[in-house]
């Protein structure tokens, strides 16, 4: 099976992406633990390509396609926005407290 969900980098969106897995779970019977470990994994890839991949600019297009075979499923995220390469990012500082560190930026790093 292919499937393919259209959104625009927009917050609101992120409904649409709910609904998308919610469906997409029930027709290949995927069990509620999965769906719902599916719906964090690519709701966090979505908002970061919202957040950071336009700079600003609304209305860009963000593509999830979703492939199964049997006991396989794959998403690829594509989108047009600007490119990041998570090798050239700085290095957090984690010298400083919980308090003093800004939120995010972590998840490369571990």
């Amino acid at each position: 099976m292919k499937k393919e969900l259209h959104l625009v980098n927009d917050m609101e969106q992120l409904h649409c992406l709910h609904d998308f897995i919610d469906q997409v779970s029930s027709e290949i019977g995927l069990s509620p633990h999965t769906s719902m470990n599916l719906k964090l994994a690519l709701e966090e890839a979505v908002v970061n390509v919202i957040s950071y991949a336009y700079q600003g600019e609304i209305g860009k297009d963000i593509c999830l396609l979703l492939e199964t075979q049997p006991g396989k499923i794959k998403f690829i995220l594509t989108d047009t926005g600007h490119p990041f390469n998570p090798v050239e990012k700085p290095e957090p500082d984690i010298s400083l407290s919980g308090e003093q560190r800004p939120i995010g930026g972590l998840g490369i790093f571990w």
